[in-house]
């Protein structure tokens, strides 16, 4: 009779920890996420580096719903030509099934952005230009409850880009994963 209230008591605290809510009202959280890539070209194309990082302060006004504060930053290397991009703004997002361990949600996003090109062709060239602009644009993304105070999450966005950022980027398909620490 105790081994099975023993085996009962550990089954329920194993499925408690599962049971907490991922996200809920009060909720601040900071989420971080960052990558690199390189690619090679191929028969004497450009080779391409990129860094990118994001972080962002998010507050939930209601079970589902959030508010954001974002910073941004990425640097393109392509041949001779570096591109910086920069960028601060707001995202919210709607979560849906709040208290589950996979959480959906939808969002959107609006940036003020700067671009700063840079190309060095040695004696031959060299060209430098700033432009500034808006970065705007829808995301999902669906996030796993790692314990109570971590997640990790996968978000698609679709960016835009206007003004004279506009000029130089038109739009961008992205798919991210970070992690989310939430302080309760």
């Amino acid at each position: 009779m105790k081994r099975g209230l023993v085996v009962l008591s550990v089954v329920g605290l194993a499925f408690a920890s599962v049971a907490t809510a991922s996200v809920q009202q009060g909720d601040t959280e900071l989420d971080f996420l960052g990558g690199f890539l390189t690619q090679n070209g191929e028969d004497g194309a450009a080779d391409l580096d990129a860094l990118f990082v994001s972080a962002a302060l998010g507050y939930f006004f209601t079970d589902n719903i959030q508010g954001s504060v974002v910073g941004m930053g990425a640097w393109t290397e392509v041949a001779n030509q570096d591109t910086d991009v920069y960028g601060i703004g707001v995202r919210g997002k709607y979560h849906f099934m709040p208290t589950n361990q996979w959480v959906p949600y939808v969002g959107g996003q609006f940036f003020w952005v700067t671009v700063d090109i840079d190309v060095d062709a040695g004696d031959a060239f060299d060209f430098s230009e700033d432009m500034e602009g808006m970065m705007w644009g829808p995301l999902a993304g669906l996030r796993f409850e790692l314990n109570a105070y971590n997640d990790f999450y996968v978000e698609y966005q679709y960016q835009r880009w206007d003004g004279d950022a506009g000029e130089v980027l038109d739009e961008g398909h992205t798919l991210f994963v970070g992690l989310i620490h939430q302080f309760k």
